[in-house]
């Protein structure tokens, strides 16, 4: 058909369908969508010759063999519709929400698809979270659009009177939605945009019932404690730390003062600040910022602000605005903090250009963190989104630095030498729990001439006769003393063993703190400020695993036994679950994060290539992380062969075994070592393990520093080389006529978005096996010397070394 009768019925700049082109691969993609139309009906699609071929259902695919579901043939669909969720609006052609229903691959079992097509009876297997198995697509007369829907009888076939998948499963796969929420709410779902919390439209709504509050003087800002790495979780969110002066910002009418942490009014300095502000339609507000200059990179720059201070620039000023703690007659400090930023946004919207909302990432701690750091940024800030705002240092807003670098105290500097003027060093120090000065070395670079002359004076102005410093310091006759009055902003690389600043220099002067207040800054343990909650597992006794009797209870014991070994090929990974709540018999797929998810699992939102959107995909860092998937029912864990870090650079390359039915298990052994020595050929040492069913995975640990496409290629050239070296043994398609007797040496584990068992995990399948790495030289022709079940593990790892031990530490290259 083509997709002519497709763009004719369709306008795009009305409709948010894709318009979408021919596609020049096909991967066998298959797809269902729910269609609230003028009539409900589900729309079946696969991929064949570079379109979507597509018949809408109007009662819905049935699992149970004795039902034939009418199926009318449609217009060919662009593959780019098999990702499209969302709302068709009224007037256009198929008015309506469309959900993601299904989604997965189809497995033709006709030697040519387009020819049984055509002649009206398509054989095939579905591999899809919600439909499984084999099915046919029969045409009802030659030359007419009516074709039936009919599940062939095997393991997946089930009486309708036993379970009805169309009422079994009314939710998206995608963002866990019915029809109606996606019909109400399409923006939440078909937005390119990241889901984000709607800001507040009406505050004054949400504090007219509070008793009103006296406004202010002065409020102490909120201070975040340092650690050593950000926490992880979508109860936190993350800013960037901008490098300028912490400002609270006081409307009182027409009265405006900009307040540094040490009480110091700025007003006069950031006069185009103040008026701004002076502009926003409350008459009282209180706001909570940094006020910063940007460079020619539009980032935060202490130098620049401190030259337009002294310069009087006030037009290079810009106020990052991230809280709101006051509004009118109402403290707003009890309030969440995300309710208060949003409210921060709804305030400046329609603001000057030199007040901006200081907006914020949701989760993904680890990958914002090393985004700025690899932007050259000083650091970020994490808040707890619940929090309300509290006075001095807390628990709920941390920092993670990229850059050491703080303050300290002046307290003497010693003679210039050779040609320079003024002075030679910066004696420095801070102050500890007793108040008493500790010295922490000196800073002699990273001055200008500028500075030097105004700096200077401002020692001359400050000096004094006696040593601030209560430790002892090198070339003490050589110094002058100053009053501990200025304070000064040093980056360094790291601490020395004495407690001295490793190659420090000189950032500026900071006038918006007391010296009092200047302590040495350490980082303190993120786990030690964030203790790690339990997980609760609920109905322990559940069997999920009748043959074993094997309870749920069971299975988080093996996790957590577990968990050494299998960590490092999640922490950090995308991971495709296998639910079964019920049991290993009934289950689904789920790769996409929900807003009902433990605290323990994390989210990182990924775009699809395909088209301009962005999902959340599931992930985790921990063990408590790996018992949430335990109470979420999950049996098998597949992760990415990347890690969020390096989410284009995979760092692990899999071949995947997968016999025939008619291949004995010692074709599988000798066909494993024969990937392994052509993989050595080319400088790779492989892993291999048992997958739980009967296949097995040849594993290549790399160095991330190819990107998805090149490994592609490289694992289809690969298989492409030792099929046509064994022809008789191998073939790299999927077609079931073409597999008898053969191995399917599926290379495609290795494109973006594609995932493997992982090692260790368990299996949904009878007797709980486990997918196990073994040692090379325990593969036999004898399956059951390395076939291993949930409680046969344990003992094995007491009497085994891991087999696996140095995976991570080879550094591993293509020869490309």
């Amino acid at each position: 058909m083509g997709l002519n009768d497709y763009h004719r019925k369709r306008n795009f700049q009305k409709s948010p369908e894709p318009k979408g082109a021919i596609g020049q691969d096909n991967q066998y993609r298959f797809v269902v969508q729910k269609h609230g139309a003028r009539r409900l009906h589900y729309d079946f699609r696969i991929e064949l010759n570079g379109v979507l071929k597509s018949w809408a259902v109007p009662k819905g695919p049935c699992l149970d063999p004795d039902i034939k579901r009418l199926a009318i043939q449609v217009e060919d669909h662009p593959i780019e519709y098999g990702s499209f969720e969302g709302l068709i609006p009224k007037g256009e052609y198929g008015a309506g929400p469309v959900m993601l229903w299904d989604l997965g691959q189809w497995e033709p079992l006709d030697e040519n698809p387009e020819t049984a097509l055509q002649r009206g009876h398509l054989r095939f297997k579905l591999h899809a979270e919600k439909l499984k198995g084999r099915w046919d697509l029969i045409r009802f007369k030659k030359e007419d659009h009516a074709w039936f829907l009919i599940k062939h009888q095997d393991e997946y076939a089930t009486s309708i009177t036993k379970l009805d998948m169309t009422e079994a499963s009314p939710l998206s796969i995608q963002s866990n939605q019915t029809l109606e929420e996606i019909a109400n709410h399409p923006r939440e779902v078909w937005s390119n945009k990241e889901e984000t919390h709607s800001p507040a439209l009406d505050i004054q709504t949400a504090l007219n019932h509070l008793p009103k509050s006296s406004f202010p003087k002065f409020i102490i800002p909120q201070l975040a404690t340092r650690v050593d790495t950000p926490p992880a979780g979508n109860q936190w969110l993350h800013e960037v730390k901008h490098d300028g002066y912490r400002i609270i910002a006081f409307k009182d009418h027409n009265q405006v003062r900009l307040l540094s942490r040490n009480k110091k009014d700025w007003t006069k300095s950031f006069q185009n600040i103040a008026h701004a502000i002076l502009r926003l339609s409350p008459k009282r507000l209180i706001l909570d910022g940094e006020l910063v200059v940007l460079d020619e990179n539009n980032q935060s720059s202490f130098q620049l602000l401190q030259n337009a201070i002294k310069d009087h620039a006030d037009a290079n000023f810009i106020y990052y605005a991230f809280d709101l703690l006051f509004y009118k007659d109402w403290d707003t400090q009890s309030f969440s903090l995300l309710q208060r930023k949003e409210w921060v946004a709804t305030l400046l919207a329609n603001a000057k250009p030199c007040l901006r909302y200081s907006d914020h990432v949701f989760g993904q701690g680890e990958l914002v963190y090393q985004t700025s750091c690899d932007f050259a940024l000083e650091g970020i800030i994490s808040k707890k989104i619940d929090s309300r705002y509290y006075s001095g240092r807390s628990k709920t807003w941390l920092k993670v630095k990229c850059i050491q670098r703080q303050e300290f105290i002046i307290g003497g500097y010693t003679p210039p030498e050779g040609r320079r003027k003024g002075f030679g060093s910066l004696l420095l120090g801070f102050y500890d729990d007793e108040n008493q000065l500790i010295y922490s070395g000196k800073v002699g670079t990273g001055f200008t001439n500028a500075i030097l002359n105004s700096l200077t004076k401002q020692l001359q102005s400050i000096k004094t006769s006696t040593c601030p410093f209560q430790s002892t310091l090198p070339d003490r006759d050589n110094a002058q003393w100053v009053k501990p009055k200025l304070i000064a902003e040093v980056e360094f690389s790291e601490w020395t063993k004495d407690g001295k600043l490793r190659h420090p220099t000189f950032k500026g002067l900071r006038e918006d703190k007391d010296p009092k207040t200047i302590q040495k800054e350490e980082k303190k343990p993120l786990q030690q400020i964030i203790q790690t909650p339990q997980v609760s597992i609920t109905n322990p006794n559940k069997v999920l695993y009748p043959e074993e009797n094997l309870t749920k209870g069971e299975i988080a014991e093996y996790y957590t036994k577990i968990a050494p070994y299998i960590l490092p090929f999640l922490i950090n990974r995308p991971l495709t679950l296998l639910r079964c709540p019920d049991g290993y018999n009934n289950c689904f797929y789920q790769k996409h994060f929900t807003h009902d998810f433990p605290d323990n699992l994390k989210s990182i939102a990924i775009k699809s290539r395909s088209e301009n959107k962005e999902n959340k995909y599931i992930y985790l860092n921990d063990k408590a992380g790996l018992l949430s998937l335990v109470q979420l029912g999950v049996l098998e864990i597949h992760p990415w062969g990347s890690t969020i870090g390096h989410l284009e650079k995979p760092d692990i390359i899999t071949f995947d075994l997968d016999p025939f039915d008619d291949v004995s298990w010692k074709e599988v052994v000798d066909a494993a070592f024969l990937i392994k020595h052509q993989l050595e050929e080319l400088n790779l040492e492989s892993f291999v393990k048992t997958t739980g069913g009967k296949g097995l995975h040849v594993v290549v640990p790399i160095t991330p520093f190819y990107e998805w496409d090149t490994i592609k290629k490289f694992a289809h050239l690969f298989a492409k080389f030792i099929a046509g070296k064994e022809p008789d043994r191998f073939v790299t398609t999927l077609a079931k006529h073409k597999r008898k007797g053969k191995i399917f040496l599926d290379y495609l584990r290795n494109h973006r978005g594609a995932t493997a068992i992982a090692p260790y995990s368990t299996r949904a399948k009878a007797h709980a096996p486990i997918a196990i790495p073994i040692h090379w030289d325990e593969l036999t022709p004898y399956k059951n010397e390395v076939f291993f079940t949930l409680r046969s593990i344990p003992s094995r790892l007491k009497q085994t070394e891991d087999p696996w031990k140095n995976f991570w530490t080879l550094k591993q290259s293509l020869k490309i």
